[in-house]
């Protein structure tokens, strides 16, 4: 299931040694400017800011209710699967529920559906049906408004849906499913029509569905009342998920709980299945909606922090989660990303120089963010963030480091000129915190040390930041590339052509 770290703001104190102000840093960078425009920077003879992203984060998943690694530390602690059930689902009671029917959507969008049986079969709608002996494919189409079953020489057109029940077994479904499986599937299967197409759904007991969810949500291998804690959740999604007006009530992949039929049941699963059977967890005497996820990165979520526009729920908060450091996700990156890769894809109207969090959730993931660019300040909400840069999680923390003038300024001066480099580093460095310059030239690398002011900055929105300033006038002999660095943080190169 996949429905989608900022550390904490650093407060910075007085600076160690005396450092140039605000108002003495713009002033500095807008020498920059003239310096370079006096040597005969760029065909324009304008100046840009050029910057490189380190993003590191937490966690995989959306964070939101049971952390599944999380489940399993907890296990090893020796907890049982309600003790773990409750610790993620706050105030849950527990009820036993009858084993009623799961209609899953297997796929749709299909011109025809295949299934057989190794037993005997039939297909059924009303009072018409058509037995099918044992081995033989029935082919479903839709043709002349009515649905077309074609088994070997027999034939039989249905006026509704058509059902498919094996007198013995299960079916074997031979038309892939949104998952790619084929194979022997519980239950019984209805063909329908949907948007001009076919749609085959397995209609089969929940205790059953289990059996082939469990074992492709977690490992089989996992201690038992993680299994059970697993098993108890996923029977509360699908309760919760039903769907009586509507002629299915789940995905079979991940846009709800992955099933993937007899194929991959396991004996240890099926145990927690059975051992837990009917238990479920409810709120109120309500069943939960038990979302679930892989791994927290050390905090889950609030649900209204993790999905826009989400209703609380008092069940669904964030809580800490220390024993999801089993999973290896549990910290990610470092990612390294230039600001034109971000432009593109955040599809930004100009490369960015830094992508700043302004409101946090509990754990605390990215709920909202800053994208500052050269040519201004958009925001955009954590989850749409995490969806275009492909992150784990919301749980990210964004370092970028830049440079002024750009690599792509072409900056040239002539023997004897200077030029002024100068940069930002977000988030900011705590007060008195030095960066490097580095430069090449005479055939070897050099560097030293630069301090650090800060700057306040206001985004809009009531939103503000501060950034670290750093400055350097340089007077180099021949044509020289720079960069700045703190850590493992490193703007872009910029190369300074001396005529």
């Amino acid at each position: 299931m996949d429905l989608l770290d900022p550390t904490s703001a650093r407060r910075p104190g007085r600076p160690a040694h005396a450092l140039p102000g605000a108002a003495t840093v713009r002033g500095l960078l807008g020498m920059a400017a003239a310096l370079v425009l006096l040597a005969g920077a760029g065909p324009a003879g304008a100046l840009t800011t050029s910057a490189n992203f380190v993003i590191s984060g937490h966690g995989w998943g959306h964070g939101i209710g049971m952390s599944q690694w999380g489940a399993y530390g907890y296990a090893k602690q020796g907890w049982t699967y309600k003790q773990i059930l409750k610790h993620y689902y706050t105030g849950i009671a527990f009820e036993t529920r009858p084993d009623v029917d799961i209609r899953v959507r297997l796929r749709s969008g299909l011109k025809k559906v295949q299934v057989s049986c190794p037993s005997a079969f039939t297909a059924s709608a009303g009072v018409t049906t058509l037995t099918i002996p044992a081995g033989v494919t029935a082919t479903t189409t839709w043709a002349d408004n009515a649905y077309h079953v074609v088994a070997g020489d027999a034939t039989q057109d249905f006026s509704t849906p058509p059902t498919f029940t094996p007198s013995n077994g299960s079916l074997q479904i031979l038309t892939a499913t949104d998952l790619g499986d084929t194979g022997a599937y519980r239950g019984v299967v209805r063909v329908l029509r949907s948007s001009d197409a076919l749609m085959m759904v397995d209609q089969v007991p929940l205790e059953s569905y289990l059996r082939g969810v469990i074992p492709h949500e977690v490992s089989p291998s996992w201690p038992v009342e993680a299994l059970k804690a697993q098993a108890c959740a996923a029977r509360a999604y699908a309760l919760n998920s039903r769907k009586p007006g509507s002629s299915w009530d789940v995905y079979c992949d991940v846009r709800d709980q992955a099933y993937v039929g007899i194929g991959i049941e396991d004996p240890h699963t099926d145990a927690a299945v059975l051992a837990t059977a009917g238990v479920t967890p409810t709120y109120a005497g309500q069943v939960i909606s038990a979302y679930y996820f892989s791994c927290s990165g050390g905090h889950t979520e609030n649900i209204e922090y993790g999905w826009p526009g989400a209703t609380p729920e008092p069940y669904l908060k964030g809580v800490d989660d220390p024993y999801d450091s089993f999973a290896s996700l549990h910290d990610w990156g470092p990612l390294r990303r230039t600001g034109a890769q971000l432009k593109s894809a955040l599809g930004s109207d100009s490369p960015l120089r830094a992508v700043v969090p302004v409101k946090l959730g509990t754990s605390p993931r990215i709920v909202k963010a800053a994208l500052i660019g050269a040519s201004g300040v958009t925001f955009m909400d954590g989850n749409m963030l995490r969806m275009k840069l492909g992150l784990n999680s919301t749980w990210a923390l964004f370092t970028s480091m830049s440079i002024t003038p750009a690599p792509g300024d072409h900056v040239s001066i002539a023997a004897g000129g200077s030029v002024l480099l100068s940069g930002r580093m977000y988030p900011a460095l705590p007060a008195g915190t030095k960066v490097r310059l580095h430069w090449y030239s005479a055939g070897t690398w050099h560097s030293h040390s630069l301090p650090t002011t800060l700057i306040a900055q206001k985004l809009g929105g009531g939103y503000t930041t501060t950034y670290s300033a750093y400055s350097d006038n340089q007077l180099p002999t021949e044509t020289t590339r720079y960069y700045f660095q703190r850590g493992t943080c490193v703007s872009p190169t910029t190369t300074v052509t001396v005529k």
